[in-house]
């Protein structure tokens, strides 16, 4: 709960410092608005059929420094989200995906030239992802209480912190093209509820349909802890307002 209270109230803290040395004629403050644009250069760029895995979850990073120190405050967000149906009459599967990723941190902007420019800073982060899968087989299509179902429910919750390095080259004054790496620890849980439930129809020696249910539940959970290196693979288009 304390953490949960702590970075709303850093974001707020640091906005409110840097929008106070604002103004339409002397602005103290740089904003960088970026998102993930790998998608975006391999249809303009041809990278030789590179099949690198993106490892960076951050599709959107922003962030807002002093334009005479250079530091400031940076965070990061990612969100995915799949709900998805498929199958047929005799098996049928419902998914429901969630992954949030955030982070946030300060940083400081330093340039080295005219074009290029790089950053370094540390970052607190958070990621919680869920899993909620359904799966129904039907043992006779005539009779809809004949069939198993598998409710599967899997989530991973972790918090962590680390350094981060940024390299950001300035293709215009507005229009700048980064990457970055970071290296976090981790810290969490993943869980695994899985619950079977089967049901058939039979007859009692009366002849009257009966319908039985056998209901069996697995629950498994662990603790881990990583220390994660995330190569600079992510290009970050960004806007400099």
């Amino acid at each position: 709960m304390k953490k949960a209270i702590l970075l709303p109230a850093l974001v707020a803290v640091s906005l409110t410092c840097f929008s106070q040395t604002d103004s339409v004629t002397n602005r103290k403050a740089v904003h960088y608005l970026g998102v993930q644009a790998n998608q975006l250069l391999r249809q303009l760029v041809n990278f030789g059929g590179s099949t690198t895995v993106i490892s960076n979850p951050y599709l959107f990073v922003w962030s807002v420094n002093s334009r005479e120190s250079g530091w400031g405050l940076n965070t990061g967000l990612g969100f995915n989200f799949n709900e998805f149906t498929d199958g047929d009459a005799t098996n049928k599967r419902n998914s429901s995906i969630n992954d949030l990723n955030f982070r946030v941190g300060f940083e400081k902007k330093s340039t080295i030239g005219k074009k290029w420019m790089t950053s370094w800073g540390f970052d607190v982060v958070h990621q919680n992802l869920s899993n909620n899968t359904t799966v129904t087989t039907s043992f006779n299509v005539n009779s809809p209480n004949d069939k198993t179902v598998v409710d599967t429910k899997s989530s991973n919750t972790s918090w962590g912190f680390g350094p981060r390095f940024t390299l950001t080259f300035q293709i215009t004054n507005k229009i700048l093209l980064g990457t970055e790496a970071t290296y976090y620890y981790r810290s969490g849980t993943t869980s695994l509820v899985a619950t079977t439930t089967s049901s058939f129809t039979t007859r009692d020696p009366f002849g009257n349909l009966v319908i039985s249910t056998n209901t069996n539940k697995a629950d498994n959970s662990s603790d881990f802890k990583s220390f994660q290196f995330n190569l600079p693979v992510a290009l970050f288009l960004v806007l400099k307002f």
